[in-house]
């Protein structure tokens, strides 16, 4: 922990040397890292924010991403440098010569509440994504929220995710603050995560829902070489009862299904072994926060009935990036005060004993592996494409990602074009991970008498039989 602290001294040096002050954002992109770790912590010790961006970004959306949020300077790995600004850019496999050449002078900053402490872009498919930025308060709410016990000297915890995502970056920042070491996994496979903790001794891990899975699917699973696990948070998207009570029967220690986004923080956690009646909930609502369920005009609902969940949090969003119309129209007024609530997209009710239900989303978004893919950029890109007249993207059930976007296109009359052709036009216009799984073509979209795109009609052979409903 000292070393860490003494080399994000120095970056926190190195970058007020080069004229960063407080407030300026600092891009990361690259695979995780304890480079990554060392200028993120040295960033927040200069008062800059840090702007993490997905190392699968096509070249264009890098630089829209960059585009958008001005860094002051940008650390990136050799593989990902494309589209970064070469008289801003600081390779990554060259941190330490960029920091031999400061003169390591001055006492570190620490953030104060208001600063700007992160902006974490909500998707990075085709135009300008959603940058959700956080003050230094709200992310210091949120360690304070985290369900954490034990945190401190003695503790291992590990994190597999990408850094770039809120929950990687919140599960670094989380056991560090409290003295824990933090063991950082440049990418997630079951027998790497099984080895660490075997040999590290983990004792507090942070999953998606889809990596928990394949390790329970594992041929070799075997739960005693995960004995030395006290407390595992999962999030990201959402997981079958089935499978919450096949992790609340083999996993050991406490384990719990975090509910949120990142935009609002933390709203509901479900303890799966204290609550093992209630897997098909995720959770009470957590403390401090106020939960409402709103109709399609906006009128709150009464208990049991369905509607789209708002939420108020200690620890929400400042708003979207350089986006206030972005950030009116998620908000929502209780009017008991004109209390502002962010309204989440995901849609569903509260039961007579204050657990939460997800029943599907009002957002039409895909969370593919716990990472969020917006259907609409997707299809946009399908629709430049000369012979396509519409196209309809929605998720579909994947035994390893949870869920994988589908697309469902129409032609122009008189076009002809097969799905390996589409697809060729598809991939260099997509990050990778937003390519659709699967392509199928039909005469017309089902419609409603309104003309809206029953997507619902389209899901359901794929969702049939499941436990839950994408709505």
């Amino acid at each position: 922990m000292a070393e860490l602290v003494a080399r994000s001294e120095r970056i926190a040096s190195r970058l007020r040397e080069m004229g960063l002050r407080p407030g300026d954002r600092v891009s990361l992109i690259g695979r995780a890292s304890l480079a990554w770790l060392d200028v993120m912590i040295g960033a927040m010790f200069n008062r800059c924010a840090i702007a993490p961006l997905s190392p699968v970004l096509t070249v264009a959306d890098k630089e829209a991403l960059l585009g958008d949020m001005k860094p002051g300077l940008i650390f990136a790995e050799e593989d990902f440098r494309e589209g970064c600004d070469p008289n801003k850019t600081v390779m990554l496999e060259q941190l330490e010569l960029w920091i031999a050449a400061g003169t390591g002078a001055g006492e570190p900053a620490m953030p104060e509440g208001d600063d700007l402490f992160s902006v974490i872009y909500s998707s990075g498919t085709t135009g300008v994504p959603k940058g959700i930025a956080h003050s230094a308060r709200a992310r210091s709410e949120f360690i304070a929220a985290r369900p954490r016990p034990g945190f401190g000297p003695g503790r291992v915890a590990y994190v597999a995710t990408s850094l770039y995502t809120n929950l990687s970056f919140l599960g670094v920042i989380s056991p560090l603050y409290f003295g824990a070491a933090v063991s950082v996994a440049s990418h997630f496979s079951v027998e790497a995560f099984v080895n660490a903790v075997e040999a590290e001794g983990i004792t507090d891990v942070s999953l998606v829902p889809v990596q928990v899975k394949r390790i329970l699917e594992h041929p070799e699973f075997n739960p005693d070489r995960l004995a030395s696990i006290q407390f595992t948070m999962i999030s990201g998207s959402p997981m079958d009862a089935k499978v919450k009570a096949q992790i609340a029967s083999l996993w050991p220690g406490r384990v719990v299904d975090a509910y949120g986004s990142t935009e609002t923080g933390g709203i509901a956690t479900l303890d799966l072994k204290a609550h093992a009646d209630k897997l098909d909930t995720v959770g009470p609502i957590m403390a401090g926060v106020q939960a409402a369920i709103l109709d399609g005009e906006g009128n709150p609902l009464r208990r049991g009935e369905i509607g789209e969940i708002a939420a108020r949090t200690p620890l929400p969003m400042e708003g979207y990036f350089n986006r206030q119309d972005l950030t009116d129209n998620v908000n929502w007024r209780d009017g008991i005060g004109d209390r502002p609530y962010i309204r989440t997209g995901d849609v569903g009710f509260v039961d007579e004993e204050g657990f939460l239900h997800i029943t599907g989303r009002a957002k039409d978004m895909i969370i593919s592996g716990g990472l969020n893919i917006y259907a609409s950029d997707i299809e946009a890109v399908i629709c430049d494409h000369p012979a396509v007249s519409e196209a309809a993207v929605i998720a579909i059930p994947d035994e390893r990602w949870g869920e994988c976007p589908y697309a469902v296109v129409v032609l122009r009359d008189g076009f002809q074009l097969g799905a390996e052709e589409l697809n060729a036009w598809i991939h260099p216009r997509l990050a990778r991970t937003s390519w659709p799984k699967g392509l199928e073509f039909m005469d017309a979209l089902p419609r409603n008498a309104l003309g809206k795109v029953l997507k619902r009609e389209l899901r359901e052979p794929f969702w049939r039989e499941r436990d839950r409903e994408i709505a």
